[in-house]
């Protein structure tokens, strides 16, 4: 049950959730910054936003690193919550009305004036601190368990609960204080991030010492893995053992699965909100109220904050009475369900033409099946992959992990690249693409058949580990 866990589980939860509303904040504002402040064009400013958003999980590779074996958990994430803090800072000082020029050229040249310098240094720096919380504190969670514990998977169910509810209430406490993107107005957003990230700081230094310690009193998170090992005269040698080898074989598949669900997913961020923009009636009903279609991006956090409790209470309940669903069949499930959310807009566009418009309701089935999908495929594959990485290595197979997203991102940008929204398209120079129904049934069949594939190899996947 929830009760079962450590308060010092509870603790980085919140600390998470507190880091995750000061990234979305800087998400959020990053490319409406970058046109209405520094006048950067549309194309060049979102552009940007995916090189800054890669950089955030290829430094987490550096993180790792120096997690395992110099500084150990705490103080990665300590400096990487200090780093977030500093980045919110330059970016608050840099948008305020004393640097605005509301004369400033258009332009989409290299960064060149102390503003935009300022600013390109502020990216770095916030990039840097995310990762470096973000990889560190996600192995830290996995000390309070042991390697046979029952609770690892709610307990990265309920750690990705609290990172959703900040990045829910991010946009909605940006979009509320920058208004219709005044330029004079972005400093007060990129100051709530920076209070919150403060609150962050506060709350990780004040409970540090009190919760972050083992059943038997010992501290987690201060001496470094491989530092560990060797005090435990464990063998800490770069070398790996066989089963440890066989792991991480099951840990490359796990992430296979994860970049196949996240370069589906990152289409509500492009290829939905196009969709939506021209073949939707964004008309809410009762109220006779338009709605921008950005908004059908918030329905993410949403479903996962609603959903997360109840899988968490129905697979407690399976649990007790001997019904436990295998993680890998989780896995499985859920690539089937990211299929499942296309076929729904496959059959939604059905005979659909320019002057036809779908109600919104297909878009909202749509994001409930991927948020299931998600729930199934993300939070699984963190317990997993923190289960299996070799605990030398912990923090930075988590590195890994989430490198996965970059390269994610990557794949989802191409296939974004081919959505025929006005005309006919051809995906990787190969595949036609006559219309968006075809788009969106080849993104069904290979959900489809990606699940139908994992569920029927398994066990050998599972039979890989050793836990």
């Amino acid at each position: 049950t929830i009760m079962e866990h450590p308060k010092g589980f509870y603790m980085l939860s919140s600390a998470t959730m507190l880091e995750s509303f000061s990234y979305f904040v800087f998400a959020v504002i990053l490319v409406l910054y970058m046109t209405d402040v520094l006048h950067f064009t549309d194309s060049f400013s979102t552009y940007f936003f995916g090189i800054a958003y890669g950089m955030t999980y290829l430094f987490q590779i550096v993180g790792g690193y120096l997690s395992d074996r110099y500084l150990g958990n705490r103080k990665v994430v300590l400096i990487g919550i200090i780093l977030i803090a500093i980045a919110q800072l330059i970016f608050t000082y840099d948008a305020s009305p004393y640097h605005i020029s509301a004369n400033m050229a258009n332009h989409s040249t290299f960064l060149y004036t102390n503003q935009e310098i300022l600013f390109l240094i502020a990216v770095i720096v916030m990039s840097i601190g995310v990762s470096f919380f973000t990889v560190s504190i996600t192995s830290f969670i996995s000390l309070f368990y042991k390697e046979d514990s029952k609770l690892v998977d709610s307990a990265f169910s309920i750690f990705y609960l609290f990172r959703n509810i900040g990045g829910f209430l991010a946009p909605v406490v940006v979009s509320s204080v920058v208004g219709i993107h005044d330029p004079k107005l972005y400093q007060y957003g990129y100051l709530y991030g920076f209070i919150a990230i403060i609150a962050c700081l506060i709350l990780f230094l004040a409970f540090k010492n009190k919760t972050f310690v083992s059943v038997d009193g010992k501290p987690l998170g201060v001496t470094p893995s491989f530092k560990l090992q060797k005090e435990n005269k464990q063998k800490s040698s770069a070398k790996l053992s066989r089963s440890e080898i066989s792991n991480l074989k099951a840990i490359a598949i796990i992430l296979m699965a994860v970049i196949v669900f996240l370069m589906f997913s990152q289409q509500i961020f492009t290829t939905i909100i196009l969709f939506a923009k021209q073949h939707v009636n964004n008309i809410l009903p009762i109220i006779n109220s338009q709605i921008s279609p950005s908004l059908y991006v918030s329905i993410n956090p949403l479903f996962i904050i609603i959903l997360t409790p109840i899988y968490l209470k129905l697979f407690h309940k399976l649990s007790e009475k001997n019904m436990a669903v295998n993680t890998y069949t989780k896995i499985g499930i859920g690539l089937l369900l990211t299929g499942i959310a296309f076929l729904v807009l496959f059959i939604a566009t059905h005979d659909l033409n320019a002057n036809t418009k779908i109600n919104m309701v297909w878009i909202i089935l749509f994001s409930f099946f991927l948020d299931n999908a998600e729930l199934l495929i993300i939070p699984v594959s963190l317990s997993l992959t923190s289960k299996l990485a070799p605990k030398k290595y912990a923090s930075s197979i988590m590195g890994i992990f989430y490198v996965s997203f970059s390269i994610a991102s990557i794949i989802g940008g191409v296939l974004a690249s081919a959505f025929p929204n006005n005309s006919a398209t051809m995906l990787l120079n190969t595949i036609p693409i006559a219309n968006i129904q075809t788009y969106f049934m080849i993104f069904a069949i290979i959900g489809l058949l990606c699940g139908a594939l994992w569920l029927l190899f398994r066990k050998k996947i599972e039979n890989l580990t050793t836990i």
